[in-house]
């Protein structure tokens, strides 16, 4: 049996559960996705549906209001979404706030 891939939501890149490791997957189980340091919950494993808990550390991502597409944005500027092309200024209020606790 091959290794399953599993596309990343946040980076796009595949990441490769191995077989025997299917097996024992659970929904409350996650893993982190080699590319980009996302941690991806498991949903389900028929079919195997992955959710991000934590966009991992390697930069600010922000959720398009028009598609739903996450990425990756370089600073806090205008977002424009590579998959639509809708710009929209993020909401940086929730970030701000956890800045603040620490």
């Amino acid at each position: 049996m091959e290794d399953l891939e599993v596309i990343c939501p946040v980076c796009r890149e595949p990441n490769f559960i191995p077989p025997e490791d299917l097996e024992e997957l659970t929904p409350e189980d996650y893993f982190e996705c080699e590319s980009c340091g996302a941690y991806l919950q498991i949903l389900s494993t028929d079919p195997l549906e992955v959710v991000v808990i934590e966009d991992g550390e390697e930069g600010l991502f922000v959720d398009c209001p028009e598609c739903g597409l996450t990425f990756e944005l370089e600073g806090r500027e205008e977002a424009v979404c590579p998959e639509c092309g809708h710009r929209f200024t993020p909401d940086w209020s929730e970030l701000e706030e956890e800045e603040e606790d620490y």
